[in-house]
Order: C-alpha cells, then structure tokens, then sequence
C-alpha cells in the first residue's frame, strides 16, 4: 500500500511539473503558428503595398533611372488610389547629397496603407561625386541611397502592422545600364508591432527585422517602359539573409499566452515571388507586390 501512495504521489507531482512547464514552452501547433506568423511578418517587411522593401527598391530605381521620387508612384495593378506628396529634393553641396521626404498613402480594395520616409541619395561616376545623374556628357553609374528614417501602417484583413523603426543604405551600380544590381551597404532594420488574425485568435508581435540584400537586380525607370511601377516587384531577382527576432502575445478569449522566437533566414527573389526559408522553421512562399505569405 505505502508503494502504491507513493506511486500516485510521484504521479501528481510529474502532472503539476508538466503542466506547470506547458505554459512556458511552445507546443507543437503553437509552434507552427509562430513560425508562420513569423512568415507572414517578413513578407510584410519585403511586400510593396505593404511598404515594406521593395517600395524604397522602387523609389531606388526610378532615381536610378531619373524620375523623381513622386513620379516613380505610378498606379499599382490592384489599388484604388496611390497618393504622395513629395517634398523638393535639397541638395547639399558639401556632402554631395541630395535630401527628400515623402508622405505616401495607398488604398484598395481590401487594404490601406501609410508611409513616411526620408531619403538620402548620391550620384557617382567613376567613385567621383555628382550633383545630377547626367551632367553634360557624364551620366552617373552608381547611385548611394539611404532610408534615414520612416514611419507607417498597413492593414489588411490578416495583418495590422505600425512601422516603429525603419534605416538601410544601399549602392546601386550599373545604373547607366537597363539593369541596374543593389547590394547593402549597412543593414535594413525594421522594427514595428504586427497584429494577425487568424485561427480564431490575436497574435502580436513585437518584433525586429534586419536584412542584407545581396546582388539584387531589377529594371531601372525608363519613362518609355509602361507600367513600369506595376510591374516592379515581377522583375527584381537576388538574396536576402536577415534575423527576426519577436515577442508574441497570443490571445483566445481569456486565453493569454507568450512566446519569443530569434531565428535567421534567406528569401530567394525572383518572377514576383519570394523563397523564404526561416531556419529551423519551415520554407514559405510570398508575394513581393501584395506582402503576403503564400
């Protein structure tokens, strides 16, 4: 009998031990809803109406190509309207950098979305600094571009996203050629807070973002080329490898539960879509123009 009590005892203690350590780990349909929401989250960071990267990589191409930021915001396929008001471009004779702030909005059917961005960019020829892209008969093959700061939000029926932090610098060569590369020159980082809905529960993410973009290649702005800016995020190729480190609150009712989660991953660019391989969590798809995981 004393063998027996002690059995149930052991038995009631390793019950309390592993509920109690149930609410601190990841279960297992807990973690593959972390690590597609985490998915999700990224695709955000790199989607163009989500105004994630490549909305700059658009406005990095189009000055590449000589239009004015505003100029390169053509309609997008699928939005109702794009508005953005530009501020002019101030030069600084002294650093040879040319400053500009845009306050963007876009609207559409099933989304809506704010960006405030402020830019930097430079013109070289040959290593040598130049006021324009074209000066006589120099035009410039390298354009050096930052994102000094931004703000916004995007939402769509899955996500909530408030931009907290955004920076990145970039060099983009070649850009007297129809294509023109991208590589980093520092890392992106982006930092915000994501709500998504989904499962019949509210995950929020807290989180931060950082990319390095490598060899990315996409058309420069032609003001021949129609459609130029609805077909953008179709036409840019290359890699990226970056980390998202994130707190997530998950709530079901009453329900609340939290969990963190620091991983490293790589996107394959290329036809619209991305390759996204988040280490020790699973491959995803994701739309570049829309900012959505497949």
């Amino acid at each position: 009998m004393k063998q027996l009590l002690t059995f149930f005892t052991l038995l009631l203690f390793s019950g309390v031990f592993i509920s109690g350590c149930d609410k601190n780990s990841t279960a297992p349909e807990d973690s593959s809803i972390l690590y597609e929401d985490a998915a999700e989250s990224i695709s955000a960071a790199m989607g163009d109406e989500s105004g994630g990267a490549i909305e700059s990589f658009a406005d990095i191409y189009g000055v590449a190509g000589g239009a004015s930021v505003s100029s390169t915001l053509a309609k997008s396929s699928g939005e109702n309207s794009v508005m953005t008001v530009a501020s002019p471009p101030v030069y600084d004779g002294a650093t040879g950098w040319w400053s500009v702030t845009i306050d963007r909005s876009r609207s559409g059917l099933l989304f809506n979305a704010s960006a405030q961005r402020l830019y930097q960019y430079q013109f070289q020829k040959n290593g040598i600094v130049q006021q324009y892209r074209i000066i006589g008969t120099d035009t410039a093959n390298t354009l050096k571009f930052k994102i000094i700061s931004g703000s916004g939000f995007f939402r769509s029926l899955r996500v909530h996203h408030n931009l907290t932090q955004l920076k990145g610098a970039w060099t983009a060569t070649k850009i007297d050629k129809d294509t023109v590369v991208v590589n980093s020159d520092t890392t992106f980082v982006r930092s915000g807070i994501d709500s998504i809905i989904t499962r019949n529960m509210i995950r929020t993410f807290t989180h931060t973002t950082t990319m390095v973009f490598s060899d990315v290649k996409g058309l420069r702005y032609k003001p021949s080329l129609l459609n130029w800016r609805d077909n953008f995020s179709q036409a840019v190729s290359g890699t990226v490898n970056g980390t998202y480190n994130a707190t997530i609150t998950f709530e079901r009712g009453t329900a609340y539960k939290e969990r963190t989660i620091s991983k490293t991953f790589t996107i394959i660019l290329g036809a619209g879509a991305g390759s996204l391989t988040i280490n020790g969590g699973g491959k995803f798809g994701m739309d570049l123009h829309g900012g959505n995981r497949n």
